[in-house]
Protein backbone atom coordinates (compact mmCIF):
# COMPACT_ATOMS: atom_id res chain seq x y z
CA UNK A 1 0.00 0.00 0.00
CA UNK A 2 3.08 2.16 -0.19
CA UNK A 3 2.93 2.75 -3.79
CA UNK A 4 0.01 4.77 -3.47
CA UNK A 5 1.04 7.69 -1.36
CA UNK A 6 4.08 7.76 -3.33
CA UNK A 7 1.75 8.16 -6.35
CA UNK A 8 0.08 11.00 -4.91
CA UNK A 9 3.18 12.82 -3.89
CA UNK A 10 4.56 12.44 -7.16
CA UNK A 11 1.58 13.43 -9.12
CA UNK A 12 0.20 16.58 -6.66
CA UNK A 13 0.45 18.98 -9.14
CA UNK A 14 -2.06 17.29 -11.99
CA UNK A 15 -4.57 16.47 -8.94
CA UNK A 16 -4.14 19.76 -7.64
CA UNK A 17 -5.24 21.28 -10.70
CA UNK A 18 -8.64 18.65 -10.93
CA UNK A 19 -9.65 19.46 -7.71
CA UNK A 20 -9.31 23.32 -8.61
CA UNK A 21 -11.11 22.72 -11.87
CA UNK A 22 -14.03 20.38 -10.44
CA UNK A 23 -14.35 22.95 -7.47
CA UNK A 24 -14.24 26.58 -9.65
CA UNK A 25 -17.26 23.88 -11.62
CA UNK A 26 -19.53 23.34 -9.09
CA UNK A 27 -19.29 26.96 -7.50
CA UNK A 28 -19.87 28.46 -10.70
CA UNK A 29 -23.20 26.03 -10.49
CA UNK A 30 -24.29 26.94 -7.10
CA UNK A 31 -23.95 30.65 -8.33
CA UNK A 32 -26.08 29.91 -11.31
CA UNK A 33 -28.68 28.18 -9.01
CA UNK A 34 -28.62 30.98 -6.84
CA UNK A 35 -29.38 33.52 -10.03
CA UNK A 36 -32.92 30.72 -10.71
CA UNK A 37 -33.75 31.07 -7.08
CA UNK A 38 -34.67 34.57 -7.10
CA UNK A 39 -36.89 33.96 -10.27
CA UNK A 40 -38.74 31.07 -8.75
CA UNK A 41 -42.30 32.06 -7.59
CA UNK A 42 -44.04 28.67 -6.72
CA UNK A 43 -42.64 26.74 -3.42
CA UNK A 44 -41.93 23.43 -5.58
CA UNK A 45 -39.40 25.43 -7.54
CA UNK A 46 -38.01 27.30 -4.93
CA UNK A 47 -36.87 23.90 -3.07
CA UNK A 48 -35.65 22.10 -5.88
CA UNK A 49 -33.32 25.14 -6.56
CA UNK A 50 -32.47 25.46 -3.22
CA UNK A 51 -31.06 21.74 -3.10
CA UNK A 52 -28.98 22.22 -6.61
CA UNK A 53 -27.34 24.66 -4.86
CA UNK A 54 -26.38 23.25 -1.69
CA UNK A 55 -25.63 19.85 -3.49
CA UNK A 56 -22.90 21.99 -5.75
CA UNK A 57 -21.41 24.13 -2.93
CA UNK A 58 -21.10 20.43 -0.93
CA UNK A 59 -19.11 19.02 -4.13
CA UNK A 60 -16.63 22.09 -4.05
CA UNK A 61 -15.97 22.40 -0.09
CA UNK A 62 -15.30 18.38 -1.08
CA UNK A 63 -12.79 19.54 -3.97
CA UNK A 64 -10.96 21.63 -1.29
CA UNK A 65 -11.09 19.04 0.96
CA UNK A 66 -9.78 16.54 -1.45
CA UNK A 67 -7.14 18.91 -2.39
CA UNK A 68 -6.11 19.77 1.28
CA UNK A 69 -6.14 15.53 1.78
CA UNK A 70 -3.44 15.51 -1.26
CA UNK A 71 -1.23 18.26 0.58
CA UNK A 72 -1.21 16.74 3.77
CA UNK A 73 -0.32 12.85 2.28
CA UNK A 74 2.62 14.77 -0.39
CA UNK A 75 3.52 16.14 2.96
CA UNK A 76 3.99 13.89 5.33
CA UNK A 77 5.91 11.20 1.95
CA UNK A 78 9.08 10.56 3.09
CA UNK A 79 11.60 12.32 0.47
CA UNK A 80 13.32 8.63 0.48
CA UNK A 81 10.27 7.10 -0.65
CA UNK A 82 10.03 9.60 -3.99
CA UNK A 83 13.06 8.64 -4.65
CA UNK A 84 13.14 5.30 -4.35
CA UNK A 85 10.34 5.26 -7.07
CA UNK A 86 11.69 7.80 -9.24
CA UNK A 87 15.39 5.34 -9.25
CA UNK A 88 12.92 2.05 -10.24
CA UNK A 89 12.10 4.39 -13.33
CA UNK A 90 15.49 5.44 -14.67
CA UNK A 91 16.92 2.18 -13.11
CA UNK A 92 19.05 4.14 -10.90
CA UNK A 93 18.86 2.05 -7.50
CA UNK A 94 18.06 3.65 -4.52
CA UNK A 95 20.14 4.48 -1.21
CA UNK A 96 23.23 4.36 -3.52
CA UNK A 97 25.07 7.78 -3.14
CA UNK A 98 27.08 7.45 -6.78
CA UNK A 99 30.39 10.24 -6.54
CA UNK A 100 31.41 12.21 -9.46
CA UNK A 101 34.13 10.52 -9.98
CA UNK A 102 33.75 6.92 -10.13
CA UNK A 103 36.53 4.61 -9.71
CA UNK A 104 37.35 2.90 -13.34
CA UNK A 105 37.11 -1.27 -13.29
CA UNK A 106 39.40 -2.68 -15.88
CA UNK A 107 39.42 -6.35 -16.35
CA UNK A 108 42.69 -8.06 -17.42
CA UNK A 109 43.48 -11.63 -18.56
CA UNK A 110 46.90 -13.37 -18.08
CA UNK A 111 46.04 -15.63 -20.84
CA UNK A 112 43.91 -15.14 -23.65
CA UNK A 113 44.90 -17.72 -26.25
CA UNK A 114 42.77 -19.50 -28.73
CA UNK A 115 40.49 -22.20 -26.35
CA UNK A 116 41.26 -21.23 -23.10
CA UNK A 117 39.44 -20.20 -20.33
CA UNK A 118 39.65 -16.19 -19.19
CA UNK A 119 39.76 -15.56 -15.12
CA UNK A 120 39.03 -11.44 -15.40
CA UNK A 121 40.85 -10.36 -12.58
CA UNK A 122 38.91 -6.55 -11.24
CA UNK A 123 40.99 -3.53 -10.17
CA UNK A 124 39.23 -0.44 -8.96
CA UNK A 125 40.75 2.50 -10.09
CA UNK A 126 40.41 6.47 -9.62
CA UNK A 127 40.43 9.23 -12.09
CA UNK A 128 44.15 9.52 -11.51
CA UNK A 129 44.78 6.14 -12.41
CA UNK A 130 45.54 4.79 -9.03
CA UNK A 131 44.53 1.32 -7.31
CA UNK A 132 41.41 2.76 -4.65
CA UNK A 133 38.89 0.24 -3.04
CA UNK A 134 35.35 1.26 -3.16
CA UNK A 135 32.75 1.33 -0.92
CA UNK A 136 30.87 -1.79 -0.86
CA UNK A 137 27.84 0.56 -1.94
CA UNK A 138 30.06 1.89 -4.83
CA UNK A 139 31.13 -2.15 -5.56
CA UNK A 140 27.21 -2.36 -5.97
CA UNK A 141 26.76 0.51 -7.82
CA UNK A 142 28.98 -1.34 -10.34
CA UNK A 143 26.64 -4.43 -11.07
CA UNK A 144 23.37 -2.11 -10.97
CA UNK A 145 24.19 1.06 -13.16
CA UNK A 146 26.67 0.16 -15.23
CA UNK A 147 28.61 3.30 -14.53
CA UNK A 148 32.02 1.97 -14.66
CA UNK A 149 33.99 1.69 -17.64
CA UNK A 150 35.17 -1.83 -18.32
CA UNK A 151 38.37 -3.17 -20.15
CA UNK A 152 39.25 -6.26 -21.47
CA UNK A 153 43.34 -6.53 -22.22
CA UNK A 154 44.17 -9.42 -24.24
CA UNK A 155 47.74 -10.88 -24.85
CA UNK A 156 48.83 -11.19 -27.93
CA UNK A 157 49.46 -14.36 -30.25
CA UNK A 158 53.36 -14.16 -32.24
CA UNK A 159 52.59 -16.14 -35.35
CA UNK A 160 55.39 -17.77 -37.50
CA UNK A 161 54.77 -19.08 -41.18
CA UNK A 162 58.00 -21.13 -42.29
CA UNK A 163 57.70 -20.68 -46.65
CA UNK A 164 59.66 -23.24 -48.52
CA UNK A 165 62.75 -21.56 -51.30
CA UNK A 166 60.39 -23.15 -54.11
CA UNK A 167 57.58 -20.89 -53.26
CA UNK A 168 59.46 -17.46 -52.86
CA UNK A 169 60.93 -18.54 -55.90
CA UNK A 170 58.08 -18.92 -57.77
CA UNK A 171 55.88 -16.19 -56.01
CA UNK A 172 58.42 -13.19 -56.10
CA UNK A 173 56.78 -10.00 -57.10
CA UNK A 174 57.41 -8.59 -60.36
CA UNK A 175 59.77 -5.53 -60.48
CA UNK A 176 57.93 -2.53 -62.35
CA UNK A 177 60.32 -0.88 -64.71
CA UNK A 178 61.54 2.52 -63.33
CA UNK A 179 62.66 3.83 -67.34
CA UNK A 180 60.86 6.75 -68.48
CA UNK A 181 57.69 6.65 -70.63
CA UNK A 182 59.75 8.37 -73.44
CA UNK A 183 61.86 5.11 -73.67
CA UNK A 184 59.05 2.27 -74.07
CA UNK A 185 57.76 1.35 -77.35
CA UNK A 186 54.41 3.20 -78.97
CA UNK A 187 53.69 2.28 -82.45
CA UNK A 188 49.99 1.03 -82.43
CA UNK A 189 48.65 3.06 -85.26
CA UNK A 190 49.78 1.19 -88.99
CA UNK A 191 49.70 4.48 -90.58
CA UNK A 192 52.61 5.57 -88.46
CA UNK A 193 55.59 2.66 -88.09
CA UNK A 194 59.04 2.69 -87.79
CA UNK A 195 60.85 -0.56 -88.79
CA UNK A 196 64.30 0.37 -88.95
CA UNK A 197 66.05 0.72 -86.49
CA UNK A 198 64.11 -1.29 -84.61
CA UNK A 199 63.64 -0.85 -80.76
CA UNK A 200 66.67 -0.64 -78.65
CA UNK A 201 68.96 -1.16 -82.05
CA UNK A 202 71.99 0.55 -81.11
CA UNK A 203 72.74 3.23 -84.12
CA UNK A 204 76.29 4.96 -85.35
CA UNK A 205 77.58 7.92 -88.19
CA UNK A 206 75.26 8.23 -91.04
CA UNK A 207 71.78 6.06 -90.12
CA UNK A 208 68.82 5.75 -92.69
CA UNK A 209 65.69 5.48 -90.94
CA UNK A 210 62.85 3.17 -93.08
CA UNK A 211 59.11 3.08 -92.09
CA UNK A 212 55.75 3.80 -92.99
CA UNK A 213 53.95 7.17 -92.94
CA UNK A 214 50.44 7.17 -94.56
CA UNK A 215 49.44 11.32 -94.79
CA UNK A 216 46.32 12.72 -95.76
CA UNK A 217 46.49 15.17 -98.35
CA UNK A 218 48.19 18.10 -97.81
CA UNK A 219 49.79 16.88 -94.44
CA UNK A 220 53.27 15.99 -93.41
CA UNK A 221 55.32 13.58 -91.41
CA UNK A 222 58.49 14.79 -89.21
CA UNK A 223 61.20 12.36 -87.63
CA UNK A 224 61.84 13.69 -83.84
CA UNK A 225 64.76 12.52 -81.48
CA UNK A 226 64.40 13.79 -77.43
CA UNK A 227 68.06 14.98 -76.79
CA UNK A 228 69.69 13.69 -73.13
CA UNK A 229 68.54 16.35 -70.27
CA UNK A 230 65.85 18.30 -72.88
CA UNK A 231 61.65 18.25 -72.64
CA UNK A 232 61.93 19.80 -76.47
CA UNK A 233 61.56 16.99 -79.26
CA UNK A 234 64.13 18.36 -81.77
CA UNK A 235 63.00 17.24 -85.62
CA UNK A 236 66.01 15.32 -87.49
CA UNK A 237 63.77 15.16 -90.68
CA UNK A 238 60.63 15.50 -92.59
CA UNK A 239 58.73 14.51 -95.59
CA UNK A 240 55.80 15.87 -97.67
CA UNK A 241 54.68 12.28 -99.68
CA UNK A 242 53.44 8.88 -98.44
CA UNK A 243 56.18 6.31 -97.82
CA UNK A 244 55.00 3.13 -97.08
CA UNK A 245 57.54 0.83 -95.81
CA UNK A 246 60.20 3.33 -97.63
CA UNK A 247 62.67 5.42 -96.47
CA UNK A 248 61.78 7.72 -94.08
CA UNK A 249 65.19 9.95 -93.44
CA UNK A 250 68.11 8.68 -95.03
CA UNK A 251 70.67 10.81 -93.58
CA UNK A 252 70.35 10.43 -90.20
CA UNK A 253 74.27 12.00 -88.50
CA UNK A 254 74.13 10.16 -85.28
CA UNK A 255 77.06 11.16 -84.28
CA UNK A 256 75.84 14.70 -83.31
CA UNK A 257 74.46 13.52 -80.68
CA UNK A 258 76.35 11.85 -77.30
CA UNK A 259 76.34 7.97 -76.88
CA UNK A 260 73.46 6.77 -74.98
CA UNK A 261 69.61 5.89 -75.21
CA UNK A 262 67.25 8.19 -77.17
CA UNK A 263 63.44 8.17 -77.89
CA UNK A 264 63.08 8.30 -81.97
CA UNK A 265 59.60 9.16 -83.14
CA UNK A 266 57.48 9.50 -86.15
CA UNK A 267 54.66 12.31 -86.24
CA UNK A 268 52.32 12.15 -89.08
CA UNK A 269 50.19 15.75 -89.35
CA UNK A 270 47.92 17.16 -91.16
CA UNK A 271 47.13 19.79 -93.63
CA UNK A 272 45.93 22.10 -90.41
CA UNK A 273 49.11 21.27 -88.70
CA UNK A 274 47.00 18.44 -85.84
CA UNK A 275 49.19 15.57 -84.76
CA UNK A 276 47.21 12.89 -86.81
CA UNK A 277 49.62 9.65 -85.10
CA UNK A 278 53.02 8.92 -83.81
CA UNK A 279 55.20 5.89 -83.58
CA UNK A 280 58.15 5.71 -80.71
CA UNK A 281 60.59 3.56 -79.97
CA UNK A 282 63.99 3.75 -78.16
CA UNK A 283 67.13 3.58 -79.78
CA UNK A 284 70.91 3.43 -78.36
CA UNK A 285 74.12 6.05 -80.15
CA UNK A 286 76.77 4.52 -79.95
CA UNK A 287 80.20 6.01 -79.95
CA UNK A 288 81.44 6.87 -82.69
CA UNK A 289 84.38 4.43 -84.51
Amino acid sequence: MEIIPQLISRYSIVLYAVCGIACAYFLLTGVASLRELRRAVFRLERNAVISRTISALLKAVLCLLGAGGIYGISTMTPATATNSLLGEATGTPSGIVIPTSMPTAIITSGQALAGMSITPTIVFLDAAGNTVTPDPAQAGALAATEVFTTAVTLTPIEVTAEVPAADLATNTPEVQSTSSPELMTDCSNPSAQITNPVPDEEVKGIYTVLGTAVLETGGWYQLEILPQGSAQWAMIGRGDATVTGGVLFENFNATAFAPGAYPLRLVLLGPDGGIRAICRIPMTIGPSS
